[in-house]
């Protein structure tokens, strides 16, 4: 997720945090600090309000982020790798190379994160009510079970707010592969999970519009009056939901419409590329400009090592071409997502997917076998419709 930083490392698993997260982050210490500990504990001094509310904070999202390990231990269990996890201004996401490969494995990894969130929850109550017992010879206890009851809710929320049967909350993940499993059709049941996210998203638009408008209607018993920031949250959670479900749908058809295909059958094997060492000075004049090229592999004699982009060349400054190696600058090949010419061309969907790179190298062993260009799949997706030819899987 571009803007995001690493923080840590966790059983081989990067931990990144969004830009965004800082701002829900504040909101959630602000919320606990301005009305929930204030209303419960009107004796707190507001320092002890503020260090407790900082500090249930940062379990909370301690508690997402242990979500998102149970979602990317499991995935990891069925051979799916897991590159990052992030955490962001609508809770935590996980990062997969890949999509499940049957559906009881998006069962079980879509059913994870949900069940531990509950069992967080369930933890959370449990030692609640034992320092509510206790608090007669234990006054200490309070803050514990303060603390300890809202983590309990929280996460109650987060897992059954998960479990909606949208594509992509988890409940969607789970429908999924329920369908999957049922009719064997994998396209059928990501169109089906897909569009109850994006009607998931449209309920969650109009309780937008309800908020910010103040229509004021009922919602089982419940009179929904009029809320500018529930208003601004919903309907950010609607669009996010929405893009997201509207996205996969994009996705599978594309994949559907290149299933049969080589990875091979679509790379260039033309590839012009620059020896280690070359200043950055010389491979804009001999090769950048007069060949219009965003990407260049670099080589070590007959070895690739990695690629210089355009990106990479905006980060140094002009003065500074003549003397800068591309070695400096560019991507090493290590930290590049490959395909080999044998690959299906999903495989490279799932790739791209990984990247904001034009393009990824296509290696044979160690050796550069050609490069495939994310605007030679689009063309050729299109010349498919063009041609009105079905996706076949």
């Amino acid at each position: 997720m571009p803007g995001s930083i690493r923080i840590a490392r966790l059983f081989g698993i990067d931990i990144r945090i969004h830009v965004s997260w800082i701002l829900i982050f504040f909101l959630v210490v602000f919320s606990l600090s301005e009305s929930v500990y204030p209303d419960q504990f009107p004796q707190w001094s507001r320092e002890k309000v503020l260090i407790v509310s900082a500090v249930t904070a940062v379990l909370f999202f301690a508690s997402v982020l242990a979500h998102e390990l149970a979602h990317s231990l499991v995935a990891r269990r069925f051979r799916m790798s897991v590159s990052s996890i992030t955490l962001f201004l609508l809770g935590g996401v996980a990062n997969l190379t890949r999509e499940p490969p049957s559906a009881k494995a998006e069962f079980f990894m879509a059913a994870a994160g949900p069940l531990t969130s509950l069992v967080i929850g369930g933890v959370g109550f449990a030692i609640a009510i034992a320092a509510g017992a206790s608090l007669a010879t234990a006054p200490w206890l309070e803050v514990i079970g303060g603390v300890a009851g809202y983590l309990g809710l929280i996460n109650i929320a987060v897992a059954l707010f998960n479990m909606i049967p949208g594509f992509p909350l988890d409940g969607g993940r789970v429908l999924r592969s329920a369908i999957w499993g049922i009719s064997g059709e994998r396209l059928r049941a990501t169109r089906i999970a897909a569009r109850g996210g994006q009607i998931v998203a449209g309920i969650f638009l109009l309780l937008a519009a309800n908020f910010l408008f103040g229509w004021n209607f009922e919602v089982f018993g419940i009179r929904l009056e009029s809320n500018q920031f529930q208003g601004f949250w919903y309907g950010l959670i609607a669009y996010f939901l929405f893009n997201a479900a509207t996205s996969t749908l994009q996705q599978e058809r594309l994949s559907s419409m290149v299933g049969t295909v080589r990875v091979g059958q679509l790379m260039t094997t033309e590839v012009r590329t620059v020896p280690a060492g070359s200043t950055v000075g010389s491979l804009i004049r001999d090769l950048v400009l007069p060949l219009n090229l965003r990407a260049i592999p670099v080589v070590s004699g007959d070895r690739v090592i990695g690629l210089v982009t355009i990106g990479d060349l905006r980060k140094v400054v002009q003065e500074r071409w003549a003397v800068t190696p591309v070695d400096e600058v560019m991507t090493r090949i290590e930290d590049l997502p490959t395909v080999s010419p044998d690959d299906p061309l999903t495989k490279a969907l799932e790739r791209f997917g990984a990247t904001d790179l034009p393009l990824v190298p296509v290696m044979k062993g160690r050796s550069l076998a050609g490069l495939l260009f994310k605007e030679s799949v689009i063309g050729y997706v299109r010349m498919r419709e063009m041609l009105g030819l079905e996706g076949r899987r």
